[in-house]
């Protein structure tokens, strides 16, 4: 994962001064893409987010953490306040009985519903400018089967909630979304002995948005002999994703600070965003 989103929220000025939530990860916890972002909180279910425990009690506790935790001082008084205002801002979007735009139907699954609660969370424009979601089970080392079996049916569930994502944000009025989707490191390109994949090198990246100069496919294909992969068994990675990356912070987000979320590095723009 990348440590370009923390700081991109963090040098740019948010989109709304008074919102308590600037960035969320539908997770348990916050990962490293926004470890250290402001007004960030790893809330998996916005739908049911708020103090746990008995439901008789919950305005009780409310109260007393607003008013023993406001009386104390920063950070810890400001991480409860918005602690606070988050619970009270999200209990106002209907997660439940949201309907999809566009005819969109999101499949039953994890990464389908956080899609969906992401698509929720976007169109109540409640001020969140960042959202992360994982889809995991990729370290397929041993039963592949990329026909019909356990990768089919997860590359269809990956493929069918950004397909219904898509439909759903892109199909009415909502504008300057833009989805990134990437891996931390690819598949070896020859199967193992267990009919599986080890760890590899190069993958993809995918990015969908109404700014995004699309319908194309950005490579320097490498090619697949040999003496054309990485250590003689992975695809070459040609393209470095922070040049992807560097070119939707500051064309998409208005954020200029190149050289302090990617220190060391000077992008190269591939015309990603039109």
């Amino acid at each position: 994962t990348d440590s370009c989103c923390p700081l991109a929220v963090s040098t740019v000025a948010p989109l709304s001064a008074s919102a308590p939530l600037r960035a969320l990860s539908l997770n348990y916890a916050v990962p490293l893409t926004l470890a250290g972002a402001d007004k960030t909180l790893p809330i998996p279910n916005p739908g049911n987010f708020g103090l746990y425990g008995n439901s008789r009690t919950e305005l009780a506790r409310e109260q007393w953490l607003s008013t023993d935790y406001h009386q104390g001082s920063d950070p810890v008084k400001s991480a409860a306040d918005n602690t606070l205002n988050t619970i009270a801002l999200l209990k106002k979007i209907d997660f439940a009985n949201y309907k999809p735009a566009g005819g969109a139907v999101y499949p039953a699954t994890s990464f389908g519903n956080g899609l969906r609660a992401a698509a929720a969370l976007i169109k109540a424009q409640i001020g969140v400018e960042a959202i992360h979601i994982d889809i995991g089970g990729w370290d397929t080392h041993s039963g592949e089967n990329p026909i019909n079996g356990y990768l089919a049916n997860l590359m269809k569930d990956y493929a069918d909630s950004i397909a219904a994502f898509h439909a759903d944000i892109f199909s009415g009025t909502v504008k300057n979304v833009t989805l990134i989707s990437m891996s931390e490191f690819g598949r070896n390109v020859r199967e193992n002995a267990s009919k599986g994949t080890d760890h590899g090198h190069g993958n993809c990246m995918f990015v969908m948005g109404d700014s995004v100069a699309g319908g194309r496919v950005l490579s320097k294909w490498p090619g697949l002999h040999q003496d054309e992969l990485y250590q003689g068994q992975d695809l070459q990675v040609t393209i470095d994703h922070r040049d992807i990356l560097a070119e939707i912070v500051q064309k998409r987000l208005d954020n200029t600070a190149l050289s302090f979320i990617f220190p060391n590095f000077t992008p190269t723009f591939r015309g990603v965003i039109g």
